[in-house]
């Protein structure tokens, strides 16, 4: 196949938008996927934009990155379904708000706009919250769109501007200089492609494309399952994105599997009813005793779901960093780039890391520094 200044590997949100900011800088680009654009991850996930995770990186990338989408939906062809919808986080106990009223205060350093409520005021903005709740935490700045369309709809804005596509092939080795510094080519299911430069967006698999170019990327799927609830009036959730304050820590630690309620209601109606952390390798399978572990906690906080009927199922496997830091930077063999795991903010980060991505290969002033997000973080402790 031809060659090209650049290939990126791995055809979700992440991989779509490094494509989509190198292409806009000029440059020639070949991406990557070893089935369709959005098959894995992208589109297996809710759509919240989530502009709230500590540490303070996290909200600087996806602040940055919901600019970016205002700026992509006026662009892109397609309605990516974007939304300024706010979230609301609920507390059952006093514990649960105590951690709120940390977390609040630590945003507020950070110029972000949320406010704690007491249950009252929870319960008048969100009538059909369970009334044993004790109070919540506001999120203004949060938002909402469909993963699938945007991701699509960004891939094909890429292509528009000279991206090659080439689905359905698969990376089975990346060739390196003799003595193995630098990218030469990538050998693909359907043949070699000469370059110098390779991003390495896969995801949950990016830690296998690592090793093919001895680079430590300690990136390990966790898998998520999700169920769908139709039929539901437009009003049954007002700010759209609710989840509990037990979220916060489902995030955190290496518990093989953790639940929490986050309940989002969709443009068409729909709940997404989530969600879970499980470290179950490469396996896809939807768990029924995890589903019914969600059902279980979402219809704590929210009685009226238990007469309602889910329409369907499904697991993604997230892109899991041992510091729940993404990782966007070069390594040290020389044209091989990491834009990998974001866990559970990838559609949230997905157009600041291609646009850092871009830059960082460009060799220019980056939006936002990334110096912690570097790959040779892990190499260190090691």
């Amino acid at each position: 196949m031809a060659n090209s200044d650049v290939v990126v590997i791995g055809g979700g949100i992440v991989g779509s938008c490094c494509a989509y900011y190198l292409a806009k800088a000029g440059l020639k680009v070949k991406l990557v996927e070893r089935g369709s654009i959005c098959t894995e991850s992208s589109k297996a996930c809710q759509g919240h934009l989530f502009l709230w995770e500590l540490p303070e990186i996290n909200v600087k990338l996806g602040r940055e990155s919901k600019k970016l989408y205002h700026q992509l939906a006026e662009e892109l062809d397609i309605d990516i379904e974007l939304r300024d919808t706010g979230s609301m986080s609920v507390a059952e106990n006093p514990a649960g708000l105590n951690t709120l009223k940390t977390t609040i205060d630590e945003l507020h350093k950070y110029g972000v706009k949320c406010e704690l409520l007491d249950a009252k005021e929870f319960i008048k903005r969100e009538p059909n919250i369970s009334p044993q709740i004790v109070g919540g935490g506001y999120f203004p700045e949060d938002g909402q769109l469909n993963p699938l369309l945007t991701t699509i709809a960004i891939a094909m804005a890429a292509q528009k501007m000279g991206v090659e596509i080439l689905t359905n092939t698969e990376v089975v080795g990346i060739e390196l200089s003799k003595d193995k510094s630098s990218v030469k080519a990538i050998i693909t299911s359907r043949g070699k492609i000469e370059t110098s430069t390779v991003v390495n967006a896969a995801g949950a698999w990016s830690g296998l494309i690592g090793e093919m170019v001895g680079v430590n990327i300690p990136v390990i799927p966790r898998k998520g399952n999700l169920l769908v609830v139709g039929n539901v009036p437009d009003n049954f959730i007002n700010c759209k994105i609710i989840l509990a304050s037990g979220y916060l820590d489902s995030l955190k630690g290496d518990k093989k599997v953790a639940v929490a309620a986050n309940v989002q209601q969709t443009s068409d109606g729909s709940l997404l009813l989530g969600s879970s952390r499980e470290f179950a390798g490469f396996d896809k399978a939807v768990n029924p005793e995890v589903i019914s572990q969600i059902a279980k906690r979402c219809i704590k906080f929210f009685p009226a779901l238990a007469g309602m009927q889910t329409i369907r199922s499904w697991a993604g496997l997230r892109p899991y960093s041992p510091d729940m830091l993404p990782i966007i930077s070069d390594s040290a063999v020389k044209g091989f780039y990491v834009a990998s795991g974001h866990e559970g903010v990838g559609i949230t980060m997905g157009p600041i890391t291609g646009k850092l991505i871009t830059q960082i290969i460009m060799k220019q002033k980056t939006d936002l520094p990334v110096e912690q997000l570097n790959v040779s973080r892990f190499a260190k402790k090691k």
